[in-house]
């Protein structure tokens, strides 16, 4: 029997993370289709993929339920921050960047076992 909710693979989580890391420059990719609409067939098309990537992180970042991971993921990747700048961010929060990494690892197998279901 199927899971409803399958749990993501190592190698699906490794990909979400690269996905991730490519969501700011995707995005602004989309943001100068935007500003210069797509003449061709092709960059229609381009135009239409990097839209559905967007959207489909940007949907799985909003359904992480802990709001500190939420935020971490955010600031992290849908920001386009540097860890560096990221734990400097939530250094506040008290606690060792070791504890924002596992924030930032747990977001990201959410948003893996969310693309699952999503795609």
């Amino acid at each position: 029997m199927e899971e409803l909710f399958p749990e993501a693979s190592p190698a699906e989580i490794k990909l979400t993370k690269a996905h991730l890391k490519q969501y700011r420059d995707k995005k602004h990719k989309v943001e100068l289709f935007e500003r210069n609409p797509p003449e061709t067939d092709k960059q229609k098309r381009a135009q239409e993929a990097l839209i559905k990537f967007t959207s489909l992180i940007e949907r799985a970042v909003d359904q992480i339920l802990h709001k500190d991971v939420k935020s971490v993921i955010e600031y992290r990747f849908i920001k386009g921050n540097s860890r560096a700048a990221t734990i400097l961010k939530f250094s506040s929060w008290n606690c060792c960047e070791k504890t924002i990494d596992r924030k930032i690892e747990e977001g990201v197998v959410s948003v893996a076992n969310t693309l699952l279901y999503l795609e």
